[in-house]
Parts: structure tokens; C-alpha cells; sequence
């Protein structure tokens, strides 16, 4: 089948000719990381902090609050390194010894397993009346186009019952909804936002230039094609600092393997894979071409995809 000819995880060629998205063009971001609120969460937080730094009660107390203005002071993003040497920075000016900054790193890392650090989800502007996107039809399940004639209410989206933590956003968050019209039959729906894929945004992967003219290994279509990095560049430094690559992977936790471990992927597909799961979850989960043709939602998006 056109699946089976996918290969596995390649090594990046050499560059193609450049190309740069246009301005217009809209981008799947990274989710910022943020301390959730609470009692319970402070709590764990300064447990994690006694067991790993042996503080006392009253600096562990103090390193929670005082590190908490300080994320949100200084807007420290969604890195590794950047949060963990803010912790490491407010753990000394709260009076504890230096640590190496593994220690840290390792710290923010529970704190994430522990979902006292969290995603947040950055709103994203609703589509145009008129756009041009991609949804499932009730009927089969599969990605049709469709065309958006009109942005509905919001409503409140309920939590996924399989998800254990959810970050307080997410507990509240607004669906957006949409009024399509499936082009081929000319049939109405209202659906979710989730439900709508708009293969024009742009993954933002610190990786934007095409590598030129080549052959897609998810949809094996020919057009311009970008380097998927099969362990998202964000996860590099959690994996260099352990020493150790995600389960099934060969190879060297080195920035030169990191760096060119992926596969070529036109730009409908590379941003569909993002929509899949975060960085995290693609680095643990979906780093192997063959996992990530594996995956339902990735069939589903191919079925449209592979035919069209």
C-alpha cells in the first residue's frame, strides 16, 4: 500500500533551496507552560521541593510562592532550561545550597509528570467566513472539504473522561463551533472546532525552510517538503541531559543525531502530525514513522489525504 512505502526514521540530506511561509500564513504555535493554582498543587510542589533539595517547611513554602511571581513575571515560555534555571535562581535567593542543574531540571520535569506545571492553551483567532478547510462528515467519519459559512456560539467543552489532570483552562474552556458546507454534496453541519482541520496553518518548529522539491513520506505526494523532527527540537535538552533517547529509537542522545533524526513531510501533513499530540507526546510516543502512521487520527487525515 502507498502507507507501506513510508521508510523508517531517516537522517536530514542536505538542504534544499530555501523557502520562507508567507506572512499571511497562519501558525500552530507551542503551548506556553504555566504553575497550576491551588492548594493541592502548592502542596506537591514543596513536597517534590524537601524530598529533592531537603529544604525545610518554611523555605520550601517560600521557594513555591516566590517562583510562582517569578514565572509569571517574567513569562518564561514552555523550556526546559529556561524554567529550570528560574527555579534554580529563586531557590538560591530563598537561601537553599546550589544544586547542579540537573537537579533542577529533573525537579521540573516531576513537577510537569505531577501536573503542577501545565500547558496552556493559547486562543487562536476563529477562521474566516469563506475559508477553505478540512472536516469530518458525520456519515463516514473522514476529512472532506468544506467550506465555513459562519461562526457559531461558543458552548463549554466537557473535560475528556480518560484525562486524568486537566489544567483549569482546559476544565472551562469554550468550544468554539462552526457552520460548514461540505462542497462535494453540498451538505450543512455544525460541528466543533476540534473537529476542523485548516491545513494552511504553519507548524512552528524552529524549521520553516522547505528542503525544496521531493516526495511527502506520510502522503507520498510530490510538492515542497519540510524536515519533521521525529524527536521535536523543544524535547532536545531533556534528552542530552539524560543521557537517553526515547524508548525504540537507535542512536546517540547527541545535538548532531537530534538534530537530523526525522522524516520529510509536505506541510499539510508535518502540521497535522503537531495536531496529533505536544512535543512531549510526539517524543515519547510517535517518534518512529511507522508509530506515527500507526495512529488513528493520522489514518483518518491520510484517507483524505493519500485519495484527494
Amino acid at each position: 500500500s502507498l502507507l507501506r512505502e513510508a521508510t523508517d526514521g531517516q537522517r536530514e540530506p542536505g538542504v534544499g533551496e530555501a523557502g520562507s511561509p508567507a506572512p499571511t500564513e497562519q501558525r500552530l504555535g507551542r503551548m506556553p507552560w504555566a504553575l497550576r493554582e491551588g492548594a493541592r498543587s502548592d502542596a506537591r510542589f514543596a513536597s517534590l521541593l524537601r524530598e529533592r533539595l531537603g529544604a525545610d517547611a518554611r523555605a520550601a513554602d517560600l521557594v513555591v510562592a516566590s517562583f510562582a511571581a517569578a514565572v509569571c513575571d517574567e513569562g518564561v515560555g514552555s523550556s526546559a532550561d529556561v524554567w529550570g534555571a528560574t527555579l534554580r535562581d529563586t531557590c538560591l535567593e530563598c537561601g537553599l545550597e546550589d544544586e547542579p542543574p540537573e537537579i533542577f531540571y529533573d525537579l521540573i520535569a516531576s513537577l510537569q509528570r505531577h501536573g503542577v506545571v501545565i500547558d496552556v492553551k493559547v486562543p487562536v483567532p476563529p477562521l474566516a467566513v469563506g475559508t477553505h478547510v478540512l472536516a469530518l462528515l458525520e456519515e463516514d467519519g473522514l476529512y472532506h472539504e468544506v467550506v465555513v459559512k459562519a461562526v457559531l456560539d461558543s458552548v463549554v467543552a466537557p473535560p475528556a473522561p480518560k484525562q486524568k489532570r486537566e489544567t483549569a483552562a482546559q476544565q472551562t474552556a469554550e468550544m468554539r463551533r462552526y457552520r460548514v458546507l461540505f462542497t462535494e454534496w453540498c451538505k450543512p453541519q455544525e460541528l466543533a472546532e476540534d473537529l476542523v482541520v485548516n491545513i494552511e496553518i504553519v507548524v512552528d518548529d524552529d524549521d520553516d525552510e522547505s528542503r525544496g522539491e521531493g516526495v511527502c513520506k506520510m502522503c507520498i505526494r510530490s510538492s515542497p517538503i519540510f524536515f519533521h523532527h521525529l524527536i521535536p527540537r523543544e524535547t532536545h535538552g531533556k534528552y542530552i541531559r539524560a543521557r537517553s533517547l526515547p524508548s525504540g529509537v537507535e542512536g546517540a542522545p547527541t545535538r548532531i543525531f537530534l538534530a537530523t533524526y526525522g522524516m520529510l513531510l509536505c506541510r499539510p501533513c508535518h502540521t497535522h502530525v503537531h495536531r496529533v499530540g505536544s512535543n512531549d507526546e510526539l517524543a515519547e510516543t510517535l517518534s518512529a514513522p511507522s508509530k506515527i502512521l500507526a495512529h488513528p487520527a493520522v489514518q483518518i487525515f491520510l484517507a483524505w489525504r493519500i485519495v484527494r
